[in-house]
């Protein structure tokens, strides 16, 4: 248990200063081009959940992800922990604190990856973003095809 919570301390302080890093360098909605026509640095304050839904409902996000953490807390507590179960909980943690911390502290999340995929302007999002993401398609694998000690051979 104790693993988990490092490592999601590690995963909000590395979302933290890639927010910070944006924050200090760029004015609001000022963007850098990083790869021409398909990736910038854009500094947006996102106050909504994907794709700016439910914009405005702060308190609501922030309730959420506190729900969300001490579920997870107490779900862990009763698992049987493997390395990987180690690694998705501590990125789903580390992430929802992120952004967590940025709904409490300023106006939104702040959101910077900003990609172009042809004429498609995607949802810009940020490293928390990432973690979620990761997190959530490692314990999708793990339920549709991983081990499962439930499941017999």
């Amino acid at each position: 248990m104790k693993k988990i919570y490092m490592y999601s301390l590690l995963f909000f302080i590395i979302d933290f200063f890639s927010k910070l890093i944006v924050k200090t360098n760029l004015k609001l909605f000022q963007s850098i081009e990083v790869i021409p026509n398909f990736f910038n640095i854009t500094f947006v304050y996102n106050e909504g959940a994907a794709f700016s839904i439910l914009e405005g409902k702060k308190i609501l996000f922030i309730l959420l992800g506190l729900l969300l953490i001490i579920g997870l807390v107490i779900f862990i507590r009763k698992e049987k922990l493997t390395k990987y179960k180690t690694l998705y909980y501590s990125l789903l943690i580390g992430g929802v604190l992120g952004n967590m911390f940025d709904r409490i502290f300023y106006p939104g999340v702040v959101d910077f990856f900003d990609f172009k995929l042809f004429t498609y302007d995607a949802p810009i999002f940020n490293v928390a973003d990432s973690f979620i993401v990761i997190a959530t398609i490692l314990i999708i694998i793990e339920i549709l095809g991983g081990k499962n000690e439930n499941r017999s051979n």
